[in-house]
């Protein structure tokens, strides 16, 4: 339930609750945030991995196995989602960085996942 309520206010927050531009706005270069930083960029970089690692690490904690690989395919199917809404709504900018950064976000909190099951059952062992 955690997952589905993230997920709403996730598309709430990068879509909806954006204005309707005249036209659909697109930023190809992959990586570009990290080549040619400024203050916007590192900002968004952050937002973008912070906002993925609650997906996630729900996804990881919910599934037994390949919990990173599920973390990561959840982050890229949603991010894709939403930036697809973006595109195809006129709300935001599909930008192929906001992809990889929300990917690797949902990698960190899959990995953060794996450390908290880890450490739980090692401690019901003890």
């Amino acid at each position: 339930m955690a997952l589905v309520v993230y997920t709403f206010f996730m598309i709430y927050m990068a879509v909806l609750s954006r204005g309707v531009a005249k036209q659909s706005r697109i930023k190809m270069d992959l990586l570009q945030c990290y080549l040619q930083p400024s203050g916007i960029s590192h900002r968004d970089i952050f937002v973008n991995i912070v906002g993925f690692i609650p997906v996630g690490f729900l996804v990881g904690i919910l599934s037994r196995r390949h919990r990173v690989l599920k973390a990561f395919l959840a982050g890229l199917v949603l991010s894709l989602a939403i930036e697809g809404s973006q595109l195809v709504w006129k709300r935001g900018v599909f930008d192929v960085d906001d992809i990889f950064n929300n990917a690797m976000g949902a990698v960190i909190g899959g990995v953060i996942a794996v450390v908290v099951s880890y450490r739980i059952t090692r401690m019901s062992v003890d």
